[in-house]
């Protein structure tokens, strides 16, 4: 997380597969807030749950450059999903959203459904 937010030139981190979780999540959400090149996060399959994801949703909030994330195969439940839909009110530069494979439900899905509109 430390490189990710001094760093001028990473544009891209894939670190699917590595069991982060909420902490680790969170570690990078804070980096997130002071990187302004990265522009491809990938967290596949890391057990980011809704802490994590509500980390990432703050980070999302102030970064204007990301436009591409990856959450799939995570533990993000509505709660985690609708902090993302605000974030997502917000964002006007994240074009790719992968949420695929969480246990997001209805209240989830609403609220990002309505950040879209």
């Amino acid at each position: 997380a430390e490189y990710v937010s001094g760093s001028g030139v990473l544009n891209k981190l894939s670190i699917g597969d590595n069991k982060i979780g909420d902490e680790g999540a969170a570690a990078l959400a804070s980096a997130l807030r002071a990187n302004a090149v990265l522009t491809n996060l990938n967290l596949f399959r890391n057990n980011i749950g809704d802490e994590g994801a509500k980390a990432l949703a703050a980070a999302l909030r102030g970064n204007g450059v990301m436009t591409n994330l990856n959450l799939n195969s995570n533990n993000i439940r509505d709660e985690g999903a609708k902090a993302i839909g605000e974030a997502l009110r917000v964002n006007g530069v994240l074009t790719s959203l992968n949420l695929q494979s969480n246990c997001i439900r209805y209240e989830g899905a609403a609220a990002i459904a309505e950040a879209l509109r």
